[in-house]
């Protein structure tokens, strides 16, 4: 997936706002099954017919203007816990949180990033990275971003289904 282009994102973030909702962003997959993904979000949550609505809408204008060759699928979806980013404004919105990050390009041999929003400055974006420390980068270095959901305790993941002080036993034959 990658970003819709700009053109677009400004030919459909109107109708979003328009509405009430927040416009987070949007991708795009071409091909044979392609797929329009746009992120809509509001203060009191997302709903299915919230999204039917900004779909709805979406769909008109898109049917006018038709911006994309060939056959799509449109999705409206809500952010979710695990938050794309699409804008240096986002990463500001949400300092001191933390992100998982690919880069286009490696930085200290590597494209993948995880640590907590430090701050921006412009276009410069500085994440405090677990295994290397601050990492400075321009937010056009960025293929992908997402907030990371952090568990408030840990030591319940992973035990699905299973009940604390339950034991399992071994069939007899």
């Amino acid at each position: 997936m990658q970003r819709i282009p700009a053109a677009i994102e400004d030919m459909l973030m109107p109708v979003v706002e328009d509405l009430g909702y927040e416009w987070v962003g949007g991708e795009f997959r071409g091909g044979p099954a392609g797929l329009l993904r746009v992120y809509v979000d509001h203060p009191e949550g997302m709903t299915l017919d919230h999204c039917a609505e900004i779909s709805n809408e979406l769909s008109g204008v898109l049917d006018v203007e038709d911006p994309f060759p060939g056959a799509y699928r449109l999705e409206v979806s809500s952010p979710g816990v695990e938050r794309p980013m699409f804008r240096t404004e986002d990463f500001a919105r949400f300092v001191g949180q933390r992100v998982r990050l690919r880069l286009y390009k490696p930085v200290a041999k590597q494209k993948k990033f995880e640590g907590v929003i430090q701050g921006v400055e412009g276009e410069d974006i500085t994440v405090l990275v677990d295994e290397v420390g601050e990492l400075v980068f321009r937010f056009e270095e960025v293929e992908k971003a997402n907030l990371v959901y952090e568990f408030a305790d840990n030591s319940k993941r992973g035990r699905k289904g299973k009940k604390k002080g339950t034991k399992r036993r071994a069939a007899r034959k």
